[in-house]
């Protein structure tokens, strides 16, 4: 009779001991059922081990066993061990995170292929043990934020709406704060699905919720960062009123308000009249290839530099600037262009701007350049300097009653390069220098109360020398007090801002420890909405059409993975 181990997948293969109806597999420790045919082991070899497989069957003669043996001892690589194991599929599910791929990638013929060749002894997961370790890291890096924010003095927020391409709405919100060492951290805190209209209510009560669950104590909350929508707007203006936000403040993006405030400058005579006719000028050249093949000429027989014309985008503001600064570089080969007969019709010899159009185009294009490169002042003609002036004032509260209101002031007063606030007049500066003092006294005089609920002074409490103190101090050494207090040695304090507010914060908080809290609060306020806005190119990827059928819950995760990880585990020096 023929040995009951003649196939040669035996090779490979023992049977368990203990259980006649299981094999185990030599190359990964696999076990596997056995029913008298080695067919289940086959298919296991061919498709988990295919360097070991073979389609031939029958008997294996002394001399065919020899060279299989050989490639044995010479391909077989040390079992896995499960420690190791589990080291790769949490490396998998951080790539699933990182690169924003989707979950079903490990189902991927291709991709388990790749770990064949990588590891032959490793099995792919399934989706849904790839998502439990997503869920475990989750829940990790939750807790280490979670901890980061409950040991900062201050946080900020910022906030918005974006839609995925299954025309679901999430809300992102983005979490900012200053760490013990003066390191400014980002972090995504949650990304929400809104199942309702997008109301100043509803979503108010939304990021409600969010703070709730963060456990995020109003005594900390400093700002909710948001765009200029009349939902958001007046969602904040709600928050205020709200006891468990605290003295929150609504600021608005700054991006978003330059935004209005250039467009509104635009919109002014003549300025838009000079903008409209560059516009139809530039279109022409967009749309005539004989004339951009002229231009092309043009520009290589005057040593012009071969730029293409730039068409500007009505929603963004610096795409005007733009269009006109290249149109100034280029007026030379335009202007030929349009006068030569044998490429313009008469008729589009009209769209030569004028000469005062084009002196018009040049200031505005003096006074974009300093609003993009934030270096120059305003130098252009009265009407837009003006209404630029007019609209930064009113939109970022920087003239008129409610300085006390106005964190933008308050922020200037805590960054010694613009302490002296000398767009302000003498009382409104004065104003602002005590807001910022009286919360500084209020910071410290809470954070010693909370001390005092937590430590037990015990029975000797110097109570009685505190009064005897107070009693016996005169006035002049009140008046030494007032004159040296911290806001006006502050003020009088020229030491170099060479690397940012938070770094001068950072070695001089010893010497104003009650300022310095108040610059924690609000130096933690993001210039723009742009972290929350950063996401939706993130979430894009990770809730598209390869994933339409992930749960929000799921969506939150990859998205707070994906932003959050290298973060928590490698924090960005500032």
């Amino acid at each position: 009779m023929a040995s009951k181990k003649s196939s040669k997948v035996w090779e490979y293969f023992e049977k368990v001991k203990d259980d006649p109806k299981k094999v185990k597999c030599k190359l990964c420790q696999q076990l596997l059922s056995y029913h008298t045919t080695t067919t289940n082991m086959a298919y296991h070899l061919k498709r988990l081990h295919p360097q070991f497989h073979d389609d031939s069957s029958g008997s294996t003669s002394a001399s065919a066993a020899a060279p299989r043996l050989t490639q044995k001892k010479i391909d077989l690589r040390p079992p896995l061990s499960e420690k190791r194991k589990k080291e790769i599929t949490e490396k998998i599910a951080e790539f699933v995170a990182l690169d924003m791929r989707p979950v079903r990638i490990v189902e991927g013929e291709g991709f388990k292929e790749l770990l064949r060749t990588l590891e032959p002894g490793y099995t792919v997961p399934t989706r849904a043990t790839v998502m439990d370790v997503v869920h475990t890291k989750y829940l990790s890096i939750r807790s280490d934020i979670y901890m980061a924010i409950q040991d900062c003095e201050a946080v900020s927020f910022t906030t918005d709406i974006w839609t995925s391409l299954q025309m679901e709405a999430y809300l992102t919100v983005t979490s900012h704060f200053i760490t013990g060492d003066w390191r400014l951290e980002s972090f995504v805190l949650e990304t929400k699905k809104i199942e309702d209209s997008h109301t100043a209510d509803h979503i108010a009560r939304e990021l409600t919720e969010i703070i709730c669950e963060w456990d995020i104590p109003s005594s900390k909350i400093v700002s909710v960062v948001h765009d200029n929508a009349a939902n958001m707007v007046a969602c904040t203006n709600q928050l205020v009123q709200q006891p468990r936000w605290g003295k929150m403040k609504g600021v608005r993006c700054a991006g978003h308000t330059l935004q209005l405030c250039i467009n509104s400058a635009l919109k002014q005579d003549p300025i838009c009249r000079t903008v409209a006719a560059a516009r139809r000028l530039v279109s022409h050249f967009k749309k005539s290839a004989k004339a951009t093949t002229a231009l092309q000429e043009q520009q290589k027989q005057q040593n012009v530099p071969l730029h293409k014309l730039v068409q500007d985008v009505v929603t963004r503001w610096n795409s005007v600037y733009l269009m006109l600064d290249r149109l100034i570089e280029q007026k030379g080969p335009v202007s030929a262009v349009l006068t030569d007969e044998s490429v313009s019709k008469r008729s589009d010899r009209d769209l030569e701007l004028s000469t005062s159009q084009w002196r018009t185009a040049e200031d505005i294009v003096a006074v974009l350049k300093p609003m993009i490169t934030l270096t120059e002042l305003f130098r252009t003609t009265k009407i837009i300097k003006t209404t630029l002036s007019d609209e930064m004032d009113r939109r970022w509260e920087l003239k008129g009653p409610g300085l006390e209101i106005s964190v933008y002031i308050s922020a200037a007063v805590l960054d010694p390069r613009f302490k002296k606030l000398s767009f302000l007049s003498d009382d409104q500066r004065d104003e602002a220098y005590s807001v910022v003092a009286e919360l500084a006294e209020s910071l410290t005089d809470r954070s010693c109360q909370e001390e005092s609920d937590t430590v037990d002074p015990g029975p000797t409490a110097p109570k009685q020398d505190a009064v005897m103190a107070m009693l016996l101090a005169s006035d002049e050494d009140e008046e030494e007090q007032d004159e040296t207090s911290e806001m006006k040695v502050y003020l009088k304090d020229f030491t170099k801002c060479n690397g940012g507010p938070l770094e001068w914060w950072k070695k001089n908080e010893d010497r104003y420890p009650k300022l310095s809290r108040v610059a924690k609060r609000f130096h933690s306020i993001p210039s723009t909405s742009m972290p929350s806005e950063r996401i939706f190119s993130k979430a894009g990827f990770i809730a598209n059409k390869s994933r339409s059928a992930l749960f929000p819950t799921n969506v939150n995760k990859l998205v707070f993975l994906a932003h959050n990880f290298r973060r928590i585990r490698q924090p960005q020096v500032q």
